[in-house]
């Protein structure tokens, strides 16, 4: 009997190794990849993978457009800048050309670069005092080779230009100074100034305008402004300007005179008033109070 069950658990021994033998190499073949699942995971790896893709391509569309306009800006400030040196380089070699004078001192070359520069703009601005302009000019130009965004090189250039009566040229330097320093207050006043002196008070206006926005705390610039405001037929606008000159100033008779005669031309007998009683009492010899009476009157 023993025998017979040990021949049995032989033959069952080599069936179950047979038959694993034979289903081996399809177990060894199944494609994992095929199973419902495994397909369904990867399935949803390349939807997600295209969102990804499909998203950083358009991100990448929408900052190539929102970029374009910033190259075209910086590619157009440079090539107006390379105009604008090469008209101040051709200016100012004509003229040593055509002016036979003793050569200057050479120009400073020791020192870091930014000590070598404000070394050299603190000697233009020192012959701009003494009044050697081709030299002033000659070293704010020098300054501006070294360095392309020197404000003070550009600002001292157009007060060069503009106290050698060159107005063309320092309108041009100070409008380019502008590019550069759009904040720039004293800058829209000259600029301003130079627009005023060719008669285009519009423009001059428009320059004061910004000046008033850049920087409200200058009661000079806002009467001015009411002036040229007059002088184009604008009162009301005019009244703005006068206002703020006689709030940062209120007793200052200039201002309160402007006043009153603003307040006359825009038919506001209350404003008039209120610029009549203060200047009287700040300045009660003016001339004008009888007219200045006598127009309010009549409103």
């Amino acid at each position: 009997m023993l025998i017979f069950f040990l021949v049995l658990l032989v033959v069952g021994i080599v069936l179950v190794t047979f038959v694993v033998t034979r289903r081996l190499p399809q177990a060894a073949n199944l494609d994992i990849e095929n199973l419902p699942a495994e397909k369904e995971a990867r399935k949803k790896r390349e939807i997600i993978l295209r969102r990804i893709e499909a998203e950083g391509a358009r991100m990448k569309e929408i900052w190539k457009k929102r970029l374009a306009p910033i190259r075209k800006i910086w590619g157009f400030f440079q090539l107006e800048f390379r105009r604008y040196v090469g008209r101040v380089e051709r200016l100012w070699h004509h003229e040593q050309r055509t002016k036979k004078k003793e050569r200057p001192a050479p120009l400073p070359t020791a020192g870091p670069a930014v000590e070598k520069i404000d070394a050299i703009i603190a000697d233009a601005e020192e012959q701009l005092k003494r009044g050697a302009f081709e030299r002033a000019e000659e070293l704010f130009i020098s300054a501006i080779k070294l360095d392309q965004k020197s404000h003070a090189a550009y600002r001292g250039l157009a007060d060069t230009y503009n106290a050698k009566g060159s107005l063309n040229e320092a309108l041009e330097t100070y409008e380019f100074l502008l590019r550069l320093d759009p904040e720039n207050d004293a800058a829209m006043v000259k600029v301003a100034d130079l627009y005023e002196a060719e008669g285009n008070l519009e423009k001059a206006i428009q320059y004061y305008q910004q000046a008033v926005v850049a920087n409200d705390s200058l009661s000079p610039r806002f009467y001015h402004l009411a002036e040229l405001l007059l002088k184009v037929n604008q009162p009301a606008t005019a009244k703005e300007a006068i206002l703020s000159a006689v709030e940062l100033e209120p007793k200052n008779p200039k201002y309160l005179d402007l006043l009153t005669e603003v307040g006359i031309q825009c038919g506001d007998k209350d404003l008039a008033k209120q610029g009549f009683d203060e200047l009287r009492l700040v300045n009660a010899k003016n001339q004008k109070l009888v007219d200045f009476q006598d127009r309010i009157n009549n409103l």
